[in-house]
Parts: C-alpha cells; sequence; structure tokens
C-alpha cells in the first residue's frame, strides 16, 4: 500500500509541473496539489503505525524473555 502511496506522490508532483506549466492556473494545481498531501499524510500515518507496531512487538519480546522472579506473598 505504501508503494502506491509513493506512487500516487510522483504522479501527483508530475501533475503539479504540466499544471503550471501548460495550464492557466485554476483548480488542476489545487487538485495535485490536494493528491500529493493527501499521499504525504498516508505515508506520515503508515509509518507512525509501523513504528508503533515495532515498539509493541518489541517490548513484548522483552516481557517474554525476561526471567520470572519469585513473587512475595
Amino acid at each position: 500500500m505504501q508503494t502506491v502511496r509513493l506512487v500516487a506522490m510522483v504522479l501527483a508532483l508530475a501533475g503539479i509541473i504540466y499544471a503550471i506549466e501548460y495550464l492557466p492556473g485554476g483548480i488542476a494545481v489545487w487538485f495535485w496539489v490536494g493528491v500529493l498531501g493527501v499521499g504525504f499524510v498516508g505515508l506520515l500515518y503508515a509509518f507512525r503505525l509501523a513504528q508503533r507496531r515495532a515498539r509493541s512487538g518489541a517490548s513484548g519480546a522483552r516481557r517474554s524473555a525476561a526471567p520470572r522472579g519469585r513473587r512475595r506473598r
């Protein structure tokens, strides 16, 4: 899914350049800027989610590998 977002962001950059170069201002530029923004936010969200999962997995592995002491009563 991240690859799809990355490709969409590259296409959005190309669309912005094309719209600025060949189209006389207007909504086309803002459309491509919006697509780029949505792609960026999606990548940021996916990155943060992956980091959270990695931290969660690492802490779970640490807990299961830690030696268990005797409990006091």
